[in-house]
């Protein structure tokens, strides 16, 4: 009986999926979309790229789909990036508001 080994999940790591080992090339952030974040992953000789959603499996994928991946989490990101601060300014102008009220 092997123990069950933990893998470092972090970008330039090999990990193994299955009967393949790949490299992390990049990993992404949960969109909001109901599924946690993912990982683009590739073959050792770095010809094939691969899609990896944590509970949800391994899928081959093209170069131009990868990009997409990655633009579309980056633009997720930077609405979520614009609504985090535009929470800070509102919050700000309110706790303002407050001080001025009681000074």
């Amino acid at each position: 009986m092997t123990a069950a080994t933990r893998q470092a999940w972090t970008v330039g790591q090999p990990v193994r999926v299955g009967f393949m080992h790949l490299v992390v090339k990049a990993q992404l952030a949960a969109t909001g979309d109901g599924l946690p974040g993912a990982y683009i992953l590739a073959n050792a000789a770095g010809t094939q790229l691969y899609r990896s959603i944590p509970f949800n499996g391994v899928a081959k994928i093209s170069a131009i789909e990868a990009q997409a991946l990655v633009a579309e989490h980056e633009e997720a990101a930077a609405r979520a990036t614009f609504r985090a601060l535009s929470k800070a300014s509102a919050d700000a102008r309110n706790a303002a508001a407050i001080n001025a009220m009681f000074a």
